[in-house]
């Protein structure tokens, strides 16, 4: 832990600094003004004031003060040459801070550049699932951007991940803004998110409805389907195919299994007399492609219910489009009579 020590506060104090330590290590632990510091153009997440967790914050920091240090870095100020504090770390603590009316604020002053505060900042938020995982992805290509001898591997090693998960992440840069967006919200699974960057931004739209509600793995292999045929029609100088459905191999529920087994298995016995099997490798091979989804019955179920989206996603479709008309027609119709009324004002 690192040692500090008091100094005289006359001696060292600084416009908005009170009582200031210091820290053996070159790093300094002061009681900073909120008034000087600015938030950093980079910040990686913003403040949701509404949310319950936010409100307990503010509430315990009006109560005991702030219990962990934020970190800032100093800069001049270019219109006044003061010196003032960009926050690196520790948004949510500082915002709060001001809500809870507090003037001051513990912090941990550093000296770094910007590629190095943004460096800072990844770091610290790394492993925090508030995080949104799109606009976290986007500062991790920033960051890399402004450190171009860096690669991806030396940032793994830097936030302690694998090269696999920088991959991954940094794949959600590709994701369609609005896409990218429904991720970020929650409204598309993470898994659903990686699977889709594989795509590009206009195939990522034809499947926005079953990334919200297929499982991963019904979707990933889906999505992986629609990769190989995309790259098969590149290499044969054609363009892919409009999507079609693909009866995409999954496991039964376990629950599901084992209540066929303890029931007698009515749902196999029915799929075996309707395909009218008579020896036992038939039965088996049966018996594994429904617990795969690929039985006649599995995969019928299963187009039954793409068809279902596609005319609910083509209905949709065709009320925006009805009422985009219906809008235009009636705004042409306001600045017509309002072009007619206008002589009259004169």
């Amino acid at each position: 832990m690192t040692e500090l020590t008091t100094t005289p506060a006359a001696a060292t104090a600084k416009p908005g600094i009170i009582a200031p330590p210091v820290d053996t290590s070159g790093r300094r632990m002061e009681m900073i003004a909120l008034s000087s510091i600015h938030e950093s153009p980079v910040a990686l997440r913003a403040v949701n004031r509404t949310t319950q967790e936010y409100k307990e914050l503010t509430d315990s920091i009006r109560r005991v003060g702030v219990l962990s240090a934020i970190s800032v870095r100093e800069e001049k100020d270019k219109d006044t040459g003061k010196i003032v504090y960009v926050l690196l770390d520790g948004l949510q603590r500082f915002s709060a801070s001001k809500d809870a009316g507090r003037d001051t604020i513990p912090a941990q002053i550093l000296t770094a550049d910007q590629a190095t505060a943004m460096e800072m900042q990844v770091i610290a938020n790394a492993q925090r699932i508030e995080t949104r995982p799109v606009e976290y992805s986007q500062q991790l290509k920033r960051l890399l951007n402004m450190n171009p001898t860096m690669t991806e591997a030396e940032l793994a090693s830097r936030l302690a991940k694998s090269t696999q998960w920088i991959a991954e992440r940094l794949g959600l840069t590709k994701l369609d803004g609005a896409i990218g967006k429904m991720v970020d919200d929650g409204l598309i699974p993470l898994s659903n998110g990686y699977a889709l960057s594989k795509l590009d931004p206009e195939e990522q739209k034809n499947f926005i409805s079953q990334a919200q509600t297929m499982p991963a793995p019904q979707f990933v292999p889906l999505v992986s389907n629609r990769v190989k045929e995309i790259k098969e029609a590149r290499r044969k100088g054609r363009a892919a195919g409009p999507v079609q459905f693909v009866a995409v191999a999954r496991l039964q529920k376990l629950a599901e299994i084992k209540a066929e087994l303890d029931n007698n298995a009515p749902t196999l016995a029915a799929l075996i007399n309707k395909a009218k099997i008579k020896t036992p490798l038939e039965a088996a091979k049966l018996a594994i492609k429904w617990v795969l989804h690929l039985d006649d019955d599995s995969i019928a179920a299963d187009k039954a219910k793409d068809d279902k989206r596609q005319a609910d996603e083509k209905a949709a479709k065709e009320k925006r489009d009805a009422d985009r008309k219906e809008k235009k027609a009636k705004e042409a119709a306001e600045k017509k009579v309002a072009s007619e009324l206008e002589p009259l004002k004169v």
